[in-house]
Protein backbone atom coordinates (compact mmCIF):
# COMPACT_ATOMS: atom_id res chain seq x y z
CA UNK A 1 0.00 0.00 0.00
CA UNK A 2 1.36 3.52 -0.94
CA UNK A 3 1.05 6.17 1.60
CA UNK A 4 1.68 10.02 0.95
CA UNK A 5 3.46 11.38 4.21
CA UNK A 6 2.76 14.83 4.75
CA UNK A 7 5.76 17.18 5.94
CA UNK A 8 5.94 18.17 9.96
CA UNK A 9 3.83 21.29 8.41
CA UNK A 10 1.64 20.09 5.96
CA UNK A 11 -1.94 21.34 6.55
CA UNK A 12 -5.42 19.63 7.04
CA UNK A 13 -5.93 18.50 3.85
CA UNK A 14 -2.93 16.22 3.26
CA UNK A 15 -3.52 14.72 6.99
CA UNK A 16 -7.39 13.76 5.77
CA UNK A 17 -5.40 12.12 2.31
CA UNK A 18 -3.34 10.15 4.86
CA UNK A 19 -5.97 9.49 6.77
CA UNK A 20 -7.95 7.44 4.18
CA UNK A 21 -4.65 5.82 3.00
CA UNK A 22 -4.65 4.18 6.45
CA UNK A 23 -6.43 0.55 7.27
CA UNK A 24 -8.50 0.20 9.72
CA UNK A 25 -6.18 -1.69 11.46
CA UNK A 26 -3.42 1.08 10.94
CA UNK A 27 -5.48 3.54 12.33
CA UNK A 28 -6.59 1.81 15.36
CA UNK A 29 -2.47 0.99 16.09
CA UNK A 30 -2.04 4.64 15.64
CA UNK A 31 -4.55 5.44 18.06
CA UNK A 32 -4.15 3.19 20.40
CA UNK A 33 -0.07 4.56 20.86
CA UNK A 34 -1.72 8.09 21.08
CA UNK A 35 -3.91 7.08 23.94
CA UNK A 36 -1.09 5.04 25.69
CA UNK A 37 2.16 6.91 24.93
CA UNK A 38 3.91 3.68 24.61
CA UNK A 39 3.99 -0.06 24.08
CA UNK A 40 6.30 -2.66 23.10
CA UNK A 41 5.81 -5.32 20.20
CA UNK A 42 4.51 -8.25 22.50
CA UNK A 43 1.56 -5.61 23.83
CA UNK A 44 0.55 -4.72 20.02
CA UNK A 45 1.17 -8.46 19.32
CA UNK A 46 -1.47 -9.25 22.07
CA UNK A 47 -4.13 -6.40 20.85
CA UNK A 48 -3.96 -6.04 16.90
CA UNK A 49 -2.33 -9.69 15.82
CA UNK A 50 -4.27 -12.45 18.04
CA UNK A 51 -5.69 -14.36 15.04
CA UNK A 52 -2.38 -15.66 13.78
CA UNK A 53 -1.67 -19.53 14.90
CA UNK A 54 1.15 -18.57 17.33
CA UNK A 55 2.65 -15.90 19.26
CA UNK A 56 6.04 -16.13 16.41
CA UNK A 57 3.54 -15.61 13.19
CA UNK A 58 1.45 -12.92 15.23
CA UNK A 59 5.01 -10.98 15.80
CA UNK A 60 6.33 -11.09 12.85
CA UNK A 61 3.02 -9.67 11.47
CA UNK A 62 3.29 -7.14 13.64
CA UNK A 63 6.54 -5.98 12.50
CA UNK A 64 6.37 -5.97 8.96
CA UNK A 65 2.92 -3.39 10.08
CA UNK A 66 5.29 -1.27 12.40
CA UNK A 67 8.16 -1.36 9.91
CA UNK A 68 5.54 0.58 7.27
CA UNK A 69 4.31 2.62 9.86
CA UNK A 70 7.61 3.35 10.82
CA UNK A 71 8.95 3.75 7.15
CA UNK A 72 6.16 6.54 6.93
CA UNK A 73 7.12 8.49 10.09
CA UNK A 74 3.74 7.86 11.41
CA UNK A 75 5.75 5.44 14.66
CA UNK A 76 9.23 5.54 15.91
CA UNK A 77 10.87 3.52 18.30
CA UNK A 78 12.96 3.94 21.32
CA UNK A 79 16.54 3.33 21.95
CA UNK A 80 15.81 1.18 24.77
CA UNK A 81 13.98 -2.13 24.89
CA UNK A 82 12.54 -4.38 27.38
CA UNK A 83 13.68 -7.35 28.97
CA UNK A 84 13.00 -10.62 28.62
CA UNK A 85 14.19 -13.34 25.63
CA UNK A 86 12.92 -11.05 22.97
CA UNK A 87 15.54 -10.06 20.60
CA UNK A 88 15.11 -7.12 17.57
CA UNK A 89 11.98 -5.68 16.93
CA UNK A 90 10.06 -7.71 19.06
CA UNK A 91 11.52 -5.98 21.94
CA UNK A 92 11.14 -2.71 20.92
CA UNK A 93 9.21 0.19 22.17
CA UNK A 94 6.82 1.95 20.42
CA UNK A 95 5.33 5.44 20.30
CA UNK A 96 4.11 8.15 17.67
CA UNK A 97 6.58 10.02 15.56
CA UNK A 98 5.23 14.02 15.19
CA UNK A 99 3.14 13.02 11.86
CA UNK A 100 1.52 10.58 13.65
CA UNK A 101 0.69 12.39 16.71
CA UNK A 102 -0.32 15.14 14.38
CA UNK A 103 -3.24 12.87 12.86
CA UNK A 104 -4.56 12.04 15.74
CA UNK A 105 -4.21 15.15 18.00
CA UNK A 106 -8.22 16.67 18.93
CA UNK A 107 -8.41 20.03 16.89
CA UNK A 108 -7.36 22.64 18.78
CA UNK A 109 -4.96 20.67 21.26
CA UNK A 110 -1.35 21.16 21.98
CA UNK A 111 1.37 19.10 20.73
CA UNK A 112 2.13 15.86 22.59
CA UNK A 113 5.79 14.80 22.52
CA UNK A 114 6.06 10.97 23.46
CA UNK A 115 10.29 10.54 22.78
CA UNK A 116 11.45 11.84 25.80
CA UNK A 117 10.74 9.77 29.25
CA UNK A 118 12.25 8.80 32.48
CA UNK A 119 12.59 4.96 33.16
CA UNK A 120 10.16 5.33 35.89
CA UNK A 121 7.38 6.89 33.96
CA UNK A 122 7.92 4.66 30.69
CA UNK A 123 8.33 1.68 33.34
CA UNK A 124 4.86 2.58 34.48
CA UNK A 125 3.11 3.53 31.45
CA UNK A 126 3.81 0.04 30.07
CA UNK A 127 2.68 -1.30 33.20
CA UNK A 128 -0.71 0.58 32.82
CA UNK A 129 -0.38 -0.66 28.97
CA UNK A 130 0.26 -4.02 30.35
CA UNK A 131 -3.61 -3.92 31.98
CA UNK A 132 -5.14 -2.83 28.64
CA UNK A 133 -4.11 -5.59 27.15
CA UNK A 134 -5.15 -8.12 29.77
CA UNK A 135 -8.60 -6.56 29.16
CA UNK A 136 -8.76 -7.19 25.58
CA UNK A 137 -7.18 -10.93 26.21
CA UNK A 138 -10.05 -11.57 28.70
CA UNK A 139 -12.61 -9.71 26.14
CA UNK A 140 -11.25 -11.83 23.63
CA UNK A 141 -12.32 -15.29 25.41
CA UNK A 142 -16.18 -13.92 26.84
CA UNK A 143 -15.33 -12.74 30.26
CA UNK A 144 -17.26 -9.50 29.68
CA UNK A 145 -17.34 -6.68 27.14
CA UNK A 146 -14.79 -3.68 27.55
CA UNK A 147 -17.61 -0.66 27.11
CA UNK A 148 -15.28 1.40 27.95
CA UNK A 149 -11.12 2.06 28.69
CA UNK A 150 -9.92 5.81 29.73
CA UNK A 151 -6.46 6.58 30.36
CA UNK A 152 -4.83 9.86 32.19
CA UNK A 153 -5.68 12.67 31.63
CA UNK A 154 -8.65 11.46 29.92
CA UNK A 155 -9.79 10.01 33.53
CA UNK A 156 -8.90 12.38 35.72
CA UNK A 157 -11.75 14.35 37.61
CA UNK A 158 -11.21 18.09 39.08
CA UNK A 159 -13.79 18.78 42.12
CA UNK A 160 -14.00 20.52 45.14
CA UNK A 161 -13.32 18.85 48.53
CA UNK A 162 -15.64 19.39 51.25
CA UNK A 163 -13.49 22.41 52.61
CA UNK A 164 -13.96 23.70 49.16
CA UNK A 165 -10.70 23.59 48.24
CA UNK A 166 -9.58 22.06 44.40
CA UNK A 167 -8.50 18.84 43.81
CA UNK A 168 -8.00 16.67 41.05
CA UNK A 169 -8.69 12.74 41.38
CA UNK A 170 -6.04 11.10 38.60
CA UNK A 171 -6.93 7.32 38.15
CA UNK A 172 -4.66 5.20 35.72
CA UNK A 173 -7.35 4.11 34.05
CA UNK A 174 -11.08 3.90 34.18
CA UNK A 175 -13.15 1.17 32.93
CA UNK A 176 -16.53 -0.34 32.14
CA UNK A 177 -17.01 -4.06 31.83
CA UNK A 178 -20.34 -5.48 30.85
CA UNK A 179 -21.66 -9.20 31.53
CA UNK A 180 -24.78 -10.55 30.89
CA UNK A 181 -25.74 -9.71 34.71
CA UNK A 182 -23.86 -6.86 36.03
CA UNK A 183 -22.11 -3.88 34.71
CA UNK A 184 -18.65 -3.13 36.68
CA UNK A 185 -17.33 0.17 36.85
CA UNK A 186 -13.61 0.37 38.23
CA UNK A 187 -10.75 2.78 38.67
CA UNK A 188 -7.38 1.05 38.61
CA UNK A 189 -4.49 1.91 40.34
CA UNK A 190 -0.89 0.23 38.76
CA UNK A 191 1.48 0.12 41.73
CA UNK A 192 5.08 -0.36 41.11
CA UNK A 193 6.06 -0.87 44.65
CA UNK A 194 8.08 2.47 44.44
CA UNK A 195 5.93 4.60 46.41
CA UNK A 196 5.66 4.39 50.04
CA UNK A 197 1.99 2.63 51.73
CA UNK A 198 1.62 6.64 52.99
CA UNK A 199 1.50 8.24 49.86
CA UNK A 200 -0.44 5.70 48.18
CA UNK A 201 -3.25 6.10 51.23
CA UNK A 202 -3.10 10.17 49.83
CA UNK A 203 -4.13 8.08 46.55
CA UNK A 204 -6.97 6.33 48.40
CA UNK A 205 -8.05 9.40 50.58
CA UNK A 206 -8.74 11.68 46.95
CA UNK A 207 -10.65 8.78 45.59
CA UNK A 208 -13.02 9.05 49.62
CA UNK A 209 -13.40 12.79 48.86
CA UNK A 210 -14.43 12.46 45.45
CA UNK A 211 -16.98 9.84 45.86
CA UNK A 212 -18.67 12.37 48.97
CA UNK A 213 -19.34 14.74 46.33
CA UNK A 214 -21.48 12.41 44.44
CA UNK A 215 -20.36 13.86 41.23
CA UNK A 216 -19.65 9.72 39.50
CA UNK A 217 -22.92 8.71 41.13
CA UNK A 218 -25.09 11.27 39.81
CA UNK A 219 -23.18 10.60 36.06
CA UNK A 220 -23.21 7.10 36.13
CA UNK A 221 -25.72 5.80 39.00
CA UNK A 222 -22.62 4.03 40.36
CA UNK A 223 -19.53 4.96 42.01
CA UNK A 224 -16.16 2.97 40.96
CA UNK A 225 -14.69 0.17 43.25
CA UNK A 226 -10.93 0.94 42.94
CA UNK A 227 -8.31 -2.05 42.32
CA UNK A 228 -5.07 -1.28 43.38
CA UNK A 229 -2.94 -3.70 41.61
CA UNK A 230 0.65 -4.21 43.09
CA UNK A 231 3.76 -5.79 42.77
CA UNK A 232 3.87 -8.46 45.47
CA UNK A 233 1.36 -10.47 48.19
CA UNK A 234 3.70 -8.77 51.09
CA UNK A 235 3.01 -5.37 49.85
CA UNK A 236 -0.79 -6.73 49.14
CA UNK A 237 -1.03 -7.41 52.68
CA UNK A 238 0.65 -4.05 53.91
CA UNK A 239 -1.61 -1.87 51.74
CA UNK A 240 -4.94 -3.51 52.68
CA UNK A 241 -3.85 -3.39 56.51
CA UNK A 242 -3.31 0.62 55.75
CA UNK A 243 -6.81 0.92 54.45
CA UNK A 244 -8.58 -0.98 56.82
CA UNK A 245 -6.87 0.96 59.45
CA UNK A 246 -7.28 4.74 57.97
CA UNK A 247 -10.25 6.42 59.34
CA UNK A 248 -10.44 8.11 56.43
CA UNK A 249 -11.19 5.41 54.50
CA UNK A 250 -13.91 2.66 53.57
CA UNK A 251 -12.33 -0.67 52.75
CA UNK A 252 -14.72 -1.97 50.92
CA UNK A 253 -14.27 0.03 48.73
CA UNK A 254 -10.82 -1.00 48.18
CA UNK A 255 -9.50 -4.16 46.48
CA UNK A 256 -5.55 -4.92 46.39
CA UNK A 257 -4.23 -7.89 44.27
CA UNK A 258 -1.11 -8.68 42.13
CA UNK A 259 -1.74 -8.64 38.40
CA UNK A 260 -1.03 -12.03 37.57
CA UNK A 261 -4.58 -12.37 40.10
CA UNK A 262 -6.24 -9.60 37.67
CA UNK A 263 -8.89 -11.74 35.69
CA UNK A 264 -9.71 -13.27 38.90
CA UNK A 265 -10.83 -10.17 40.68
CA UNK A 266 -12.98 -8.94 37.71
CA UNK A 267 -14.25 -12.30 37.46
CA UNK A 268 -15.79 -12.29 40.88
CA UNK A 269 -15.06 -8.83 43.05
CA UNK A 270 -17.13 -10.46 45.95
CA UNK A 271 -14.58 -13.49 46.43
CA UNK A 272 -12.11 -10.79 47.58
CA UNK A 273 -10.76 -10.03 51.24
CA UNK A 274 -13.11 -7.19 51.93
CA UNK A 275 -16.50 -7.28 51.48
CA UNK A 276 -18.14 -6.11 48.32
CA UNK A 277 -19.32 -2.75 47.70
CA UNK A 278 -23.05 -2.27 46.85
CA UNK A 279 -22.37 0.83 44.48
CA UNK A 280 -19.52 -0.56 42.33
CA UNK A 281 -22.17 -2.68 40.16
CA UNK A 282 -25.80 -2.01 38.52
CA UNK A 283 -27.38 -5.15 37.07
Amino acid sequence: MTMRLPRTGAGPSKLILLRTELSSRDDDIVRFLSQHRYATTTQLRDVFFAGHATDTAGTRACIRVLHRLLHHRLVARLERRVGGTARGSAASIWYLDAPGERLTRPEGARRRRFAAASTPFLTHTLGVTDVHVALVNLARIGAFTIERVTLEPDSWRPFLTAAGTAAILKPDLTVHLATADFDDHWCIEVDLGTESIPVLLTKCAAYAAYRATGRAQAEHGVFPRVLWLVPTRARVARLQAAIHVDPRLDDRLFICTTPDHLAAVLDNPENTPTSPHPEMRTP
